[in-house]
C-alpha cells in the first residue's frame, strides 16, 4: 500500500476528533486523555490544538489510518529533545507498514528541526507498542509504577528514548 502522511491543521479538527475518539474508546489505557474529556472538547479547541502542535496523520487510499504527534521541548536548554505522543494506528492498518511509515516520517521531521533525542512513554501492558518502539531503536530508561490511575487499577508506565544523531542508526 502507498501511504500519504501530512501534518494536520485546524481545518482537520473533525478528522482528528474521529481518530482521537476511536483511539480513546478502543484503548483508553494507552492515553492520558479520557474519552469523556475528548467528547467535551469543541472542534474550535481541537483546531487550536492542531494549529499549535505537530500532529501527523497517515492515509492509505485516501482513508485515515492513524496519527502521531511530535512535541518539541520549548525550553531552550531542552530544545534538542522532543516527545512522541498520541500514537494510534487503526486496527485494520496494523501490520501493513503504516506505523513504520509514520515513525519514519516523525523521525525525519524531528531531524529537520535539529532534534537529537526523541522520547516517549508507554503503558507497561502495551506489549505490541513496546516491541515496535524497541525495533525502532528506542531504549528504556525508566519505569514509573502507579503512573496513571485507571478506573479499576493503577498503571505502570515505561519511559524510552531514541538518539537521532547516532550515525549507526537509521
Amino acid at each position: 500500500m502507498i501511504f500519504e502522511i501530512r501534518r494536520l491543521t485546524g481545518d482537520d479538527a473533525a478528522l482528528w476528533r474521529t481518530l482521537r475518539l476511536e483511539a480513546l474508546k478502543l484503548h483508553p489505557e494507552n492515553f492520558l486523555t479520557t474519552y469523556a474529556e475528548e467528547v467535551e472538547r469543541t472542534d474550535a479547541e481541537r483546531a487550536a490544538m492542531l494549529d499549535g502542535r505537530m500532529v501527523f496523520a497517515i492515509f492509505g487510499e485516501g482513508e485515515p489510518l492513524g496519527t502521531a504527534a511530535l512535541d518539541p521541548e520549548i525550553n531552550p536548554a531542552e530544545a534538542h529533545r522532543a516527545s512522541l505522543n498520541a500514537v494510534y494506528i487503526r486496527k485494520a492498518a496494523r501490520g501493513q507498514g503504516a506505523a513504520q511509515a509514520l515513525m519514519d516520517h516523525v523521525i525525519a521531521t524531528a531531524r529537520t528541526l535539529n532534534i537529537v533525542q526523541l522520547e516517549l512513554c508507554v503503558a507497561q501492558e502495551n506489549a505490541p507498542a513496546i516491541a515496535f518502539y524497541q525495533r525502532n531503536y528506542f531504549v528504556q530508561w525508566g519505569c514509573l509504577p502507579r503512573a496513571v490511575k485507571l478506573p479499576d487499577r493503577h498503571q505502570t508506565d515505561l519511559f524510552f528514548y531514541r538518539p537521532l544523531d547516532d550515525a549507526a542508526l537509521p
